[in-house]
């Protein structure tokens, strides 16, 4: 592993402040674009600060794929209406992760045996922006899946390692947040709609 590869790695294991805070119930981490092969030095930093992800895509064969979707199938069954889900991914206003379309998205979570969470929160610049999520609401519930709320940056997000991350812009409009089909507040967040 190169130098440079060592300190992303280091810097995943120091917190970011008040990153991965959720009081009333897990965190599960799921990459929604190719960090190993396409940005892999970001790949190194979020794999040594999530230990556990589910990684949606990245494998070389269908026979792979599979496979992984096969050893994995249980991945978010435990998850709950207190839980979060974050997906990370890179993003425009219109698409996440350049080529993944909200109904494969919501396959894949549904695969992985989502059914109802408290919140879905992309972790992927600029998706808070024009109506992409009101389309992933409607997708999303359409395919069954369940959830309080739903939320996206709406600008670049920043990534100060180690210490901060933010997204730039108006602070009071940093996310976007849409209202699921479950009726659920978490007192203390963005999520009391």
């Amino acid at each position: 592993m190169n130098f440079k590869n060592k300190i992303f790695k280091a810097a995943g294991k120091i917190p970011l402040i008040k990153s991965h805070e959720w009081p009333f119930g897990r965190i599960e981490v799921v990459l929604a674009y190719n960090f190993k092969k396409r940005k892999p030095q970001e790949y190194i930093y979020l794999k040594s600060k999530y230990k556990d992800m589910l990684e949606l895509v990245g494998r070389e064969s269908n026979s792979e794929e599979n496979r992984y979707f096969y050893n994995n199938f249980h991945y978010l069954q435990l998850v709950t209406e207190n839980d979060r889900v974050d997906i990370f991914a890179h993003a425009s206003e219109h698409r996440l992760g350049g080529y993944y379309s909200l109904e494969n998205l919501a396959d894949d979570l549904k695969k992985m045996s989502l059914h109802r969470v408290g919140v879905i929160k992309f972790q992927a610049c600029y998706i808070g922006r024009g109506n992409w999520l009101e389309r992933a609401r409607d997708v999303f519930i359409s395919k069954g899946i369940d959830f309080a709320y739903m939320a996206g940056p709406t600008d670049r997000v920043v990534w100060n390692n180690p210490f901060i991350k933010y997204v730039q812009g108006d602070r009071r409009q940093a996310y976007k947040v849409v209202k699921g089909n479950i009726d659920k507040k978490f007192p203390g967040t963005r999520y009391t709609l």
